[in-house]
Order: C-alpha cells, then structure tokens, then sequence
C-alpha cells in the first residue's frame, strides 16, 4: 500500500511539472508575440521597415531591427 502512495504523489507531482511547464511556455510565447507586434507596429508608424528574425520557435528567441 505504501508505494502505490507515494506512486500517485510522484505521478501528481509530474503532472503539476507538465502544467506549470506548458503555462510558462505559452504565456511566454504570448507576450513576445505581443511584443513583437508593438515593435512591428511602432516601426512601420516611423516608415521604417521592420525586419524580424525569429532564432527558436520553441524559445520564441527573435532579432528585431527597424531600418529607416
């Protein structure tokens, strides 16, 4: 009896890991894509021209320049 309860504590434990993970990585995807539409947006109200080089999908790392 004693390992089946610490089983389903390890297995809600992972499983409270999985969720805090996958809200860390979509919340983060969310607010760069908001910052990169401001960014976007901002430039082109100057008339530059925005250019976006996104390094990692899954980081959501990315260069952003507005050249004029």
């Amino acid at each position: 009896m004693t390992k089946n309860k610490y089983f389903l504590q390890v297995v809600f434990l992972l499983g409270i890991a999985i969720v805090g993970l996958l809200f860390l990585t979509i919340s983060s995807s969310y607010f760069n894509t908001k910052e990169i539409n401001l960014a976007n947006n901002g430039c082109l109200e100057i008339g530059g021209t925005p250019i976006l080089d996104i390094h990692s999908n899954l980081t959501s790392e990315y260069s952003f320049e507005c050249k004029k």
